[in-house]
């Protein structure tokens, strides 16, 4: 009880000195707020970046497997049927295969037109690939069987052909051939002429003629569960590797490989940042250090009338030592709630995303305290070790 005792007295005198000398206090607090909110924004917009990222990615389903065969230059290609046989015989790994063709395409209707990503699959790719409609149905088997004129276009499309009217039954023409609209895709960016809702789906079938191309160069498939896509990965590897003659023409990828690798590059980025930011950490501590050795030369004399009356050296270093420390968590604390406060301001006016970091905010708070023991153990030694006779002779 009577260290607690003690404790409390020297957090009163240290609060006491704290809010004696409130411009002064503010400014040696000044350093640790600018440090602390610059952790905890810069941690919060590397942490709402990197789930942004990581959300827009695992929306292509975190099942999701790639083979691409045009890596390096390569001219070889997997037939359909093949590796349909393959997904079919591995069922414990596999639940779908689609194949994947792109290129452009020139969108005409009457004298409008202008260029368009064009896609090519089957009526797999919707569900691989986790497609919305907003009106009409996706590419169905028959179209494929039967290589149809028919097609999927994005809103963009809708919004500059049509006036934003729903098109399905309509016809476009792309590269001079006459396609029926048959569905319409969700809006997934702006509906600006650049983004993924310019675009337009037709039967892989159909693609391989009109684009007069009758390599399939990329494939998705989808595993059976998260839990195997590991397995799933390195078998589609060896599958293809056996069918080309080498390990190489080839690439494999996964959608939780790719967020696997973004969540490290992005953490790296994110420390990296925050270790710039707590720099003025240190700076703030050394503020801290120098106006602790300040209050130690001006209450000389009152140290020397404490040891005086029985202080003891232990009591000297525990009254500065706790005022160090409470100026730098306080400064921890208005730091924290300021860079709270920023964050959503930051996001709005940079357009960044911004989500909070706890496990930063307890760390910053904690490395805020940590600093005021560090930087504040040499003014309270020195004031601790003063002889009472000298404090007292002192102007």
């Amino acid at each position: 009880m009577k260290f607690f005792a003690k404790i409390n007295q020297s957090v009163k005198m240290a609060m006491k000195s704290i809010l004696g000398n409130k411009a002064r206090s503010a400014l040696t607090m000044l350093g640790i707020v600018i440090g602390v909110s610059s952790v905890i924004l810069l941690t919060g917009i590397g942490g709402g970046t990197t789930k942004a990222i990581t959300d827009q990615i695992s929306s292509m389903g975190t099942k999701l497997i790639t083979v691409n065969t045009n890596r390096r230059g390569s001219t070889r290609s997997v037939d359909y049927d093949d590796l349909s046989e393959y997904v079919e015989d591995n069922p414990e790994l596999f639940s779908n295969l689609c194949p994947y063709i792109s290129g452009i395409a020139q969108a005409k209707l009457g004298s409008e037109n202008f260029q368009t990503s064009l896609d090519a699959s089957d009526e797999q790719y919707e569900s691989i690939k986790n497609v919305e409609l907003i009106s009409g149905r996706f590419i169905s088997e028959f179209d494929c069987e039967n290589r149809a004129y028919v097609v999927v276009v994005g809103t963009y499309i809708q919004r500059e052909l049509f006036g934003g009217m729903n098109p399905v039954g309509e016809y476009i023409k792309l590269n001079g051939k006459q396609f029926k609209i048959i569905g319409v895709y969700d809006e997934t960016a702006d509906s600006t002429k650049n983004s993924q809702d310019n675009k337009v789906t037709i039967p892989y079938t159909t693609a391989m003629r009109f684009l007069k191309n009758k390599k399939i160069s990329t494939y998705y498939l989808e595993a059976k569960n998260e839990d195997v896509v590991d397995m799933a990965v390195s078998s589609v590897k060896s599958f293809f590797a056996r069918k080309f003659g080498s390990d190489s023409g080839f690439s494999v990828t996964s959608v939780s490989v790719i967020i696997d690798t973004m969540n490290e590059i992005l953490g790296m980025m994110t420390t990296m940042l925050a270790g710039i930011a707590a720099i003025s950490l240190i700076v703030g501590g050394i503020g801290v250090m120098n106006i602790m050795t300040v209050s130690v030369s001006e209450r000389t004399r009152e140290i020397g009338i404490r040891k005086a009356i029985g202080a003891r050296t232990t009591d000297i270093l525990m009254q500065f030592l706790i005022e160090s420390v409470l100026l730098s968590a306080i400064g921890g604390t208005i730091g924290i709630l300021v860079g709270i406060g920023l964050g959503p301001v930051v996001k709005s006016l940079l357009n960044l995303e911004f989500a909070v970091q706890m496990n930063m905010v307890i760390i910053s708070f904690a490395f805020s305290a940590a600093i005021g023991v560090f930087f504040g153990i040499a003014p309270a030694k020195k004031a601790a070790n003063l002889h009472p006779i000298d404090a007292l002779r002192a102007d």
